[in-house]
This record gives structure tokens, C-alpha cells and sequence, in this order.
């Protein structure tokens, strides 16, 4: 049995007060909870209201204010939590692997000219990527801006867009490290800035992305 548009933002309302604001995040657990629904009131003739209350009840852990990654005053429910804990989690793995390979590769080198010249190809192709990197958030910061559509990766990407500019001394500083030691956690260092230029680009690509999908719907 498919709901009336006045049940569907009857779910979407209740969503809200419970804190579920993120636009991407409040469409995938609407229609999870409207195909909840309509299955109960299909299977067991319920009414709207009492599957309803009944389907909920079952979400009802989902939307337990949880404090959020890295702050101690803001507040998220559980599910909006998971999902951002999802991104931190395969950004981990992203960035030890991009490291591991780099730092390995590193390791095949023996000579201590060429370890040379390999540091400075991976600051070369850095400085490249970070200019990239801000070029691409300034357009998807100008996109953005003119909607007023809300997403799990339009807050991430917000989040990140100052600390960007911390690295600015780190882009324009020339040394080398000579010794063996800090050479090789300078190439593990950049497999981890790599990772966090590639992971600030598709924050803003997917929210972009959201919200021409949104648009159309």
C-alpha cells in the first residue's frame, strides 16, 4: 500500500524533530521507514498511525543524540553519527594504503640521491595537487552557495575548508629532509595529506552532486 504525500512528509516532519536535518541522510531513512511502513500496514492491515508509531519505536535508538567526532558541544542522533563514522573509517584505510605505498616504494630506493630526487617529485606532485585541490573547493564552495540544500558532505567539506590553508607553509618550504629517519615519515606525512586533498575534493564533488539530484526530484 503506497502512502499518501501528506503521510510521507508527516514522516519527513517527524525526521526533523528528531534532528535528522542532513537532506542525503533524511531521504535514505524516509524511504527506509516508508517501505517500513507500507509493509506493516500491507501484511498486517494496521492503520497508517499505528504502523506508524510501531516503526518508529523500532528506529527510535537510531535518533539518540549522540556528541559528535571531534567537539564537545555539538550533538548529532546515532544514525547521523554512523554515517560520518563510515566516511572517517574508509578514509583511514584510504590513507594507509596511499602511505604504505608510497613509503614502500620509497624503501626500493637504495641510493641516497635518488631517495633525494623521489622527495622532491612527491613535493612537486603535491604543491600541483594542493593548488588543484583549492581551485576545485573555491568552485564547488561558489556552487554550493547557492543552494540551500543541506548534506552529510556539505558539512564535512565545510568543516575542512579552513584548515586547508594551514598547509600554506608546508607547500612553500623548500627543505628536504636529509637524514634517513625523518625522510621517511616525511613521505608517510604526504601519503596522509594526499589522502586528505583527495578526501576534501569528493566531499564537495558528491555534495554537488546531492544536490543536482535533489533539484530534480
Amino acid at each position: 500500500m503506497k502512502l499518501t504525500t501528506e503521510q510521507i512528509e508527516c514522516i519527513n516532519q517527524t525526521l526533523v524533530k528528531k534532528g535528522v536535518k542532513f537532506d542525503d541522510l533524511k531521504m535514505e531513512v524516509l524511504d527506509h521507514i516508508a517501505s517500513q511502513i507500507e509493509y506493516e500496514m500491507a501484511t498486517t492491515q494496521k492503520t497508517f498511525p499505528e504502523a506508524y508509531n510501531q516503526v518508529f519505536e523500532r528506529w527510535n535508538a537510531e535518533f539518540e543524540p549522540t556528541r559528535a567526532f571531534f567537539s564537545l558541544r555539538i550533538y548529532y542522533p546515532k544514525i547521523a553519527r554512523s554515517k560520518f563514522g563510515n566516511q572517517i573509517k574508509l578514509e583511514i584505510f584510504t590513507t594507509i594504503t596511499i602511505a604504505a605505498v608510497l613509503f614502500f616504494s620509497f624503501q626500493l630506493v637504495s641510493d641516497s640521491n635518488t631517495k633525494l630526487q623521489f622527495i622532491f617529485w612527491i613535493k612537486k606532485v603535491f604543491f600541483y595537487a594542493y593548488i588543484g585541490t583549492i581551485l576545485s573547493m573555491f568552485i564547488f564552495k561558489f556552487f554550493n552557495a547557492k543552494s540551500k540544500v543541506s548534506s552529510t558532505y556539505k558539512h564535512s567539506f565545510d568543516a575542512r575548508f579552513p584548515s586547508i590553508f594551514i598547509w600554506l607553509t608546508l607547500i612553500f618550504n623548500d627543505n628536504i629532509p636529509q637524514d634517513t629517519t625523518n625522510q621517511n615519515l616525511f613521505v608517510l606525512s604526504m601519503g596522509c595529506l594526499f589522502m586528505y586533498l583527495l578526501s576534501t575534493v569528493y566531499l564537495g564533488f558528491k555534495h554537488y552532486q546531492f544536490q543536482k539530484k535533489f533539484s530534480i526530484q
